[in-house]
């Protein structure tokens, strides 16, 4: 390039623009117009048309339960403690939570045109919700509670959600609380305390800290009337100690929630260890309180059964917790009797005969009822009663089931017995009797794992035990009449999960891996080839 042509700082410091006039407009009258025009439509586009093509209001609920659901017309729109937005017009607001009644509003939802972008129009809506089935409303959440409980410490792939204070709180926030817990009999099984029953039985349930919090949670709003303040929280704090204080499960309780993993790699501390060593000395001295046991007292045939009866006492009981740790406590039992044997396929093709609706052809029915499922009686065929397998014990029966053969058994009988399904404490009294050897708590007379066993023996196979009965060890698991709780020496029992109680073990079991206090929790709708039961007597 020519030294001539090259630009310079001075050509670029003269250098300038000019525009042009359009149509005759100088640049003078046509910018500010443009510019005008230009900041028009940002505000348009900022301030109205927003509102335009949006115009409604985002609804606001105040009122109880916090959380319930929200239809118009018909469909949900979501929930309560959300602000949901509706275009403007008339509606039919129908506010739902399962267990209150439902509320219907009418709502004019006004709109907004200016400014609805940065000031969206807000709409406030008052509701209250009453509770109708309040104890159906706990009972249900509780349910739900001991089942997340039973799944184990949460990790990554699931966490434990706050179910069962979420219900208290919608039941104390419309002041439905106090007959949630007179609904589901927490009163009477706690002598008059429901608030201390309820927290009994949150602690009998919980098997991890995350849920002891979400149940600790929920007491705090039973006993607090949900007004949580300085002193009913004192006396919430009172009602949780009295709680896992009274009876030797305690210790085992705090022990085992505040134990810490074992996968983390960290040792126990110094409390945790002192609270292991007070657990087991607690256990080991309800095991040594057998004294005033239940002692076989004679036998009795009724309605096709033979049954050992026992006198009354106090039934030292292991309590085995889900971890293995035992907290043991005493149950006093009046006079009862329970079946020799466990209840064989002879017997239950009786049963079958002259209750047509438990036959395994009505198996759906019975699953929509919710009193069994797809397993129910699934190996049954039509010889199953008669032949070599009458004599095995029946599997495949759902704890409906069960019970229905024990309402069967006291019908045909009269005098001052009626059979039930056995309790745990029943079964366990009865099994401690029968030991040859007190100090040990396992049964050599049984049906136990074997590599050529295939399935159940007949009943009584292995021999009678030193109280006469057959098969308590072994052979089948047998349903109880108890729902299950994973620290029973705590439980007060107005609220349960859905699992029923199963003791003894079955042919599928090692023999060392069953002992007295052995005990597992199965829903009480599913059947299984290792689960049998047999019947006891009570007081009619």
């Amino acid at each position: 390039m020519k030294e001539e042509k090259k630009i310079s700082q001075s050509d670029i410091d003269q250098a300038s623009v000019r525009l042009q006039p359009i149509a005759g407009v100088s640049p003078r009258a046509y910018l500010p117009a443009a510019y005008a025009l230009a900041v028009l439509v940002v505000l348009f586009l900022v301030l109205v048309l927003p509102g335009m093509r949006k115009n409604g209001s985002y609804l606001v609920f105040e009122g109880a339960p916090a959380t319930s659901a929200v239809y118009a017309g018909g469909a949900y729109k979501g929930s309560t403690n959300q602000a949901i937005f509706l275009p403007a017009g008339s509606y039919d607001l129908r506010i739902e939570r399962q267990g209150f009644a439902a509320s219907t509003l009418k709502v004019e939802v006004g709109g907004r045109i200016l400014g609805s972008l940065l000031f969206p129009r807000r709409q406030r809506v008052a509701y209250a919700l009453k509770a109708d089935q309040p104890g159906a409303v706990l009972s249900a959440a509780f349910a739900e509670y001991a089942a997340w409980s039973l799944s184990g410490k949460p990790s990554a792939l699931y966490q434990i959600p706050e179910v069962l204070s979420d219900a208290a709180s919608a039941l104390a926030s419309t002041g439905a609380m106090a007959a949630a817990l007179a609904g589901s009999g927490n009163g009477a099984a706690a002598g008059g305390a429901p608030a201390l029953a309820f927290a009994k039985d949150v602690a009998a349930t919980a098997t991890s800290a995350e849920a002891a919090r979400d149940g600790l949670k929920a007491a705090t709003l039973a006993s607090s009337g949900g007004m949580p303040g300085p002193l009913t929280l004192v006396q919430a704090a009172r009602t949780a100690v009295a709680a896992i204080g009274q009876g030797r499960g305690g210790a085992v309780w705090l022990r085992d929630i505040m134990a810490r993993s074992s996968a983390q790699g960290t040792k126990a501390s110094p409390a945790a260890s002192a609270l292991a060593q007070l657990a087991a000395q607690a256990s080991a001295s309800a095991a040594l309180s057998s004294s005033a046991a239940p002692r076989p007292a004679g036998s009795i045939s009724y309605a096709g059964h033979d049954f050992v009866l026992f006198s009354a006492g106090a039934a030292a009981m292991g309590g085995e917790a889900p971890s293995g740790s035992r907290a043991g406590y005493a149950q006093e039992l009046a006079p009862f009797g329970l079946a020799k044997t466990e209840v064989t396929n002879r017997q239950w093709a009786a049963f079958l005969a002259a209750n047509p609706r438990w036959r395994p052809e009505n198996r759906a029915a019975l699953a929509d009822e919710g009193l069994a499922d797809d397993a129910y009686l699934a190996t049954w065929t039509a010889d199953s009663g008669a032949g070599p397998k009458a004599s095995l014990p029946v599997t495949g029966v759902s704890w409906a089931a069960a019970a229905a053969y024990c309402e069967w058994l006291s019908s045909r009988s009269g005098g001052p017995w009626k059979a039930a399904l056995p309790t745990e404490a029943m079964w366990e009294a009865a099994a401690r009797a029968g030991l040859a050897d007190p100090s040990s708590s396992t049964q050599k007379k049984a049906t136990w794992s074997d590599v050529s066993a295939s399935g159940p023996s007949p009943v009584g196979a292995a021999g009678l035990d030193a109280a006469g009965i057959a098969d308590l060890f072994g052979n089948v698991w047998e349903w109880s009449a108890d729902a299950y709780y994973p620290y029973p020496a705590l439980a007060a029992g107005g609220h349960a999960g859905a699992e029923r109680a199963v003791r003894g073990g079955s042919w599928a079991n090692a023999p060392d891996s069953i002992s007295l206090s052995s005990r597992g929790g199965v829903v009480s709708a599913p059947a299984s080839e290792f689960l049998g039961f047999r019947p006891a007597l009570v007081a009619r």
